[in-house]
């Protein structure tokens, strides 16, 4: 494959295209940029499950919001608002009413013109309508949905060959539903199942059919009682230091992206073992004063780390081998420009968690007690915005293993702090930054507060700058500095690190926009001197990548992509991985009907060269996909809606031409193709 030739071949394709914006639902580039966010996180994660936390984002994807009616936390993470604009939209509303029309929204201080067009698709501006009884109209406002899925890997992998040592139990079928009802905004119901592949279904260790279920009842908006769930949920406090999932507040989303917000607690069912809790929790208070109080009763397999796949005879022996009990509370007082907000949960285990063997994880979780506590705030001063979190994590001394020497047992008390500002200077630039500290004992298990590793044992700060330039062009710029108190994985020594970047956006026309992004990384990894000798060594990873999005008509969209990444260390030399994709869209609205297809080209040196990219999938589904090695990807998904219902079909396959087989050990295929298929079918009532 000549990347030359191939780089040539799609500029030229690049430039003889026009584009205009989607004109139904989330437009595709706000869409992706809200992903990207996400994309650029798994060059240091090997994997990782966003599709609930994004719950929010995925529920508004194809029907608009209401702005007279606007939670803060869909302003946040779909409307990509700011603290500032938030609050003065509120104001607004407060004094002078709700919005009549659209347009008005640019006369509310700390808008444009070119806000109220960015997000024109997303919105829509309606009266809200007065609050009924909780039963007025229970089933006539009611809406039901129940959505059937089916996936599969076609080719034969070796775990489902009976001669395997430790053979897969089930078929490779992967089966789910998804059952919703809701009405008005009091009542809400959701029940899921969902079996992998691999797993038994009606038989052997499955009898009750699918080995995951979830579900959840939902009451809220009555007097003091803003929401109580009965079953599955998340909860979002402060920064995410104690408890927050990782969907918002990372790296690379704009100075804007950095702060995260407190949504406290939404319901969820999700179709995979995910980190929900599973219990009961309820907020109560008002728009001045609330409390949230939680209880959740988990499973693990063996380990904090475990997958949830139940496959084989060992993964079913470990099934829910490992039980916890959380339990906690948090307070939040809150005005127009302030917020503060303490919080506090204890955590048991049964049986207690033995610490890892790996000397790099030695101030990793070990024991049976685990208590977290802490504060958070925020407060707006005109244009600038400060917030941050403080937190303790106490492993008590009787908790950790019995059989660790005192030499060897980690100091009990841990301590986690973020302190960041947003200044908006005007409204054609934004500057931020945000400090983090995390000594090596803090441990917060259901936390995700921002960091560039796993959050323990790490200081650094990081800097974000965005500016429009011009009518049609915008710039971001980032840099991140951190240091490392411990050892890491595949790093024998404490060591820091940086990575910086540019980013910059063109709105060439209406029917045009293209972007630009180079990211530069440098950091530390281990060096075998010798057979016996082990030290470390630096290595640099320069990242590039270009887009452009065009549609030559209303029902044609078109996006094209250029990924370049470079390795460059003292012992490995330097090492490339490149990705080349073209996607076209077409939209039948007319019929109810659309099909989506990429057709990628990637040429890597190396697994550590992979590049990450966002694949369009069925509804509710959130796929990043990594390339590596050398060959050709695609996938087609097809689309109908009817009255009733939704019909959505998805292939995928990928061939490489750098090999015979395809992964290793149970997943292990004899041949040069992987072929997947997924297919689903919603019916709304």
């Amino acid at each position: 494959m000549k990347r030359t030739t191939i780089l040539t071949l799609i500029l030229l394709l690049s430039f003889s295209i026009q584009a205009q914006i989607d004109s139904s639902g989330i437009p595709s580039d706000v869409e992706e940029g809200i992903f990207e966010t996400l994309e650029s996180q798994l060059s240091e994660e090997e994997s990782t499950d966003y599709a609930e936390q994004l719950g929010v984002i995925l529920e508004y994807r194809h029907k608009k919001v209401n702005l007279n009616a606007l939670p803060a936390e869909v302003a946040y993470a779909v409307l990509r608002f700011n603290d500032y604009q938030y609050y003065q939209l509120q104001l607004y509303i407060e004094k002078y009413g709700e919005l009549v029309t659209l347009p008005e929204l640019a006369a509310v201080e700390g808008f444009t013109r070119e806000d109220v067009e960015r997000i024109s698709a997303q919105v829509e501006v309606v009266p809200t309508k007065s609050r009924k009884s909780f039963f007025a109209g229970f089933f006539r406002r009611s809406q039901s949905s129940m959505l059937l899925r089916y996936g599969q890997i076609i080719e034969k992998q070796a775990g489902y060959d009976s001669k395997y040592s430790n053979p897969y139990l089930g078929n490779p079928l992967r089966l789910a539903f998804k059952y919703s009802f809701k009405t008005g905004e009091n009542f809400a119901f959701g029940l899921t199942g969902e079996k992998d592949a691999g797993e038994q279904f009606f038989r052997g260790s499955e009898k009750q059919g699918f080995d995951h279920y979830a579900f959840f009842i939902n009451i809220k908006n009555i007097g003091i009682l803003k929401s109580c769930v009965l079953g599955d949920y998340t909860l979002n406090f402060g920064q995410g230091i104690i408890m927050g999932a990782r969907s918002m507040g990372v790296k690379g989303g704009g100075a804007a992206q950095i702060r995260r917000f407190s949504s406290l607690l939404r319901p969820s069912a999700p179709m995979n073992e995910s980190d929900n809790q599973h219990g009961i929790a309820a907020v109560v208070g008002n728009v001045y004063y609330n409390g949230t109080i939680f209880y959740s009763h988990r499973y693990y397999d063996g380990s904090l780390s475990s997958n949830g796949y139940h496959r084989t005879l060992q993964e079913v022996a470990a099934k829910h081998s490992l039980e916890s009990h959380l339990t906690g509370g948090h307070f939040q007082l809150r005005r127009r420009i302030f917020e503060l907000g303490i919080t506090g949960t204890f955590m048991l285990f049964s049986p207690p968690i033995s610490r890892p063997k790996e000397l790099y994880k030695k101030f990793s979780f070990s024991g049976k007690e685990l208590w977290n506590t802490g504060a958070d705030y925020k407060v707006i001063l005109r244009k600038t915005i400060l917030f941050g979190e403080a937190a303790v994590s106490v492993v008590p001394e009787t908790s950790q293993e019995s059989e660790t020497s005192s030499k060897d047992k980690r100091h009990p008390v841990g301590v986690g702090v973020l302190q960041g500002c947003i200044l908006d200077l005007d409204p054609r630039s934004k500057l931020a930054t945000l400090f983090r500290y995390y000594s090596r004992n803090f441990v917060s298990l259901n936390g995700s507060g921002f960091s560039s590793g796993n959050g323990n044992g790490e200081i650094g700060i990081y800097l974000a700058a965005d500016f429009v330039t011009g009518r049609k062009t915008s710039l971001q710029f980032n840099f991140d500095g951190y240091e490392y108190q411990w050892l890491r994985f595949r790093v024998d020594k404490p060591c820091g690190g940086f990575d910086s970047g540019c980013k910059l956006h063109l709105n060439l026309s209406r029917y045009l926009s293209m972007q630009f992004q180079y990211q530069y990384y440098r950091g530390a990894q281990n060096a075998n001197i010798s057979d016996y000798y082990t030290s470390t060594t630096d290595y640099d990873k320069h990242k590039i990548h270009y887009l452009i999005h065009c549609n030559p008509t209303d029902w044609i969209q078109l996006k094209t992509e250029v990924d370049y990444l470079l390795n460059a260390g003292e012992t490995n030399g330097h090492k490339q991985g490149f990705l080349l994709f073209q996607d076209v869209d077409f939209d039948f609205s007319r019929w109810n009907f659309g099909i989506k297809l990429r057709v990628a080209f990637f040429d890597t040196d190396s697994y550590n060269e992979r590049i990450y990219a966002y694949e369009k999938d069925v509804l509710y589904t959130f796929t990043i996909n990594g390339y590596y090695g050398k060959g050709i990807r695609y996938y087609l998904m097809l689309k109908y809606s009817y009255a009733f219902f939704d019909i959505q079909a998805r292939l995928a396959q990928t061939f490489f031409d750098d090999r015979d087989s395809i992964s290793s050990g149970q997943t292990l295929i004899q041949g040069k193709t992987k072929t997947e298929v997924r297919a689903q079918i919603i019916f709304h009532f």
